[in-house]
Parts: structure tokens; sequence; C-alpha cells
């Protein structure tokens, strides 16, 4: 069964995963991650993977999700490093969320 998506629904749902991509940065940096002291940062990785596994199949299995979540990724193991450099971080989370508005040539 083959179930089709409008384009406005798809651009939606690409937007709504780049601002989850773009909360990883503001319960991380420095100058924020204060205002969110109980969220589990790991567990918002794995939030945000689900939601990637399960849009893959939704948008047709875009080369472009392999990158948002290979950057992902390597964010989350510079998190867990134990010399984590938010400047890394931040440029991998910045480059993923840049990475999902590319999928299906947006």
């Amino acid at each position: 069964m083959t179930i089709k998506f409008t384009t406005e629904q798809i651009e939606n749902e690409k937007k709504l995963l780049q601002k989850k991509i773009f909360y990883l940065l503001l319960i991380v940096d420095p100058d924020t991650a204060s205002q969110y002291p109980n969220v589990d940062v790991a567990a918002a990785f794995e939030d945000l993977f689900s939601d990637i596994d399960g849009l893959n199949e939704v948008f047709s299995y875009p080369t472009e999700i392999v990158n948002v979540a290979k950057k992902l990724a390597k964010a989350l193991k510079i998190f867990q490093s134990e010399d984590f450099e938010y400047r890394k971080y931040r440029k991998l989370v910045l480059d993923a969320g840049s990475e999902v508005m590319k999928i299906g040539g947006g």
C-alpha cells in the first residue's frame, strides 16, 4: 500500500525535524543548558533517531537522511566524549539541520 503526502505535509515534517535537531543546541549550549536541567541529552538524541527512522520510509529513503543521521551520531559521540568541544558539536548539529531541508530537493 502506498500512501501519498502533499508537498506541504512533507515540508512541515522537515521543519519539525529541523526544530527538534536545533533543540539539541539549546540543551547543550553553555549559555542556555541551565534552562533545561532535567533533559537527558542522550535520550533526546535517541528520540530524534527514532523520528528519523520513521520519516526515512515516509520520505522514500533519501540519501540526505543518511547524512543527517551520520552528523547527529558524530555530534552525540562528541557530546559523550571526555574532551567535549561545543564548537564541533554545534557545527555538526547545524549541518544536520541544514541537510534536512535538502530532502526532496527542498
